[in-house]
């Protein structure tokens, strides 16, 4: 051990050269303390996998013309829906459903979880499951990614499993086709999940809601990859490979949620 190096123990600071591998080992035993609570945020897999998301659908104008856009390529999706919508209009649940792409639970009204008291959390997944009848894949993803522990017991205690992301386009603003995929490929690898929104329960401004730029991005990128990856449900990725799960807790933004319409 070198001079620096004993200096760096008795000071109770890591030596250089063991940072790298003190840092891989917190980040390994966070994960495997995640295990049973953790949020499934990608899968580790060999296979060349995707999994596209798209939140609070479904809406008449907008969900059709991405169901059209999958189809054409051959994709597969999961829809995280939102309750009040879904029973609105149960045909495109229906047509979702037959066009092969999987259904999970976005709440009843898109509302941030850490922000409700108990009961009236858990009724917000119950209606979503029972509006999805069948079709519910018993997949979650809060609104906004807020979660506190009590709700991450809601969701465990009712059966569901909590799917965030990996990769996130963050189309909820106005963001041009080339931006957004540019901060897709930095973190795309085997087995990520990306979010992506088919319409915009909420927003901050009126002009967001356009989704033209979203389907714009999506179509490029299965061209682009297409041939490369497979683009599957999240239900068939968790079937090929090992689900990574991780601590994830965020508050609710509440001068953010303010603004929201």
């Amino acid at each position: 051990m070198s001079l620096n190096e004993r200096d760096a123990l008795v000071m109770g600071t890591p030596p250089r050269g063991a940072l790298p591998w003190l840092k891989a080992a917190v980040k390994r035993g966070l994960s495997e303390s995640a295990f049973l609570l953790g949020t499934v945020i990608r899968v580790s897999t060999a296979e060349p996998v995707l999994a596209l998301t798209f939140d609070d659908g479904p809406h008449p104008e907008d969900t059709p013309p991405l169901l059209d856009l999958l189809e054409r390529y051959g994709a597969k999706a999961t829809f995280f829906v939102v309750g009040k919508s879904a029973r609105r209009h149960p045909e495109l649940i229906e047509r979702i459903a037959a066009a092969g792409h999987a259904l999970g639970n976005h709440t009843w009204d898109h509302l941030s979880l850490p922000s409700l008291k108990g009961r009236f959390r858990r009724r917000q997944l119950v209606w979503t499951q029972e509006v999805l009848g069948p079709h519910a894949s018993g997949l979650f993803r809060p609104p906004y990614g807020e979660q506190s522990l009590g709700s991450r017991l809601d969701a465990l205690a009712l059966g569901l499993k909590v799917v965030c992301w990996d990769v996130i386009a963050e189309d909820w603003r106005d963001d041009p086709p080339e931006e957004m995929l540019a901060r897709i490929y930095r973190r795309l690898r085997r087995g990520s999940i990306v979010l992506f929104h088919d319409t915009l329960y909420t927003t901050t401004d009126e002009r967001y809601r356009d989704r033209r730029p979203t389907l714009a991005t999506v179509e490029r990128m299965l061209k682009v990859l297409e041939g490369r990856y497979r683009f599957v449900t999240v239900p068939e990725l968790m079937r090929l490979g090992r689900p990574v799960r991780w601590h994830w807790y965020q508050r609710s933004r509440l001068d953010w949620l303010k603004q929201v319409v």
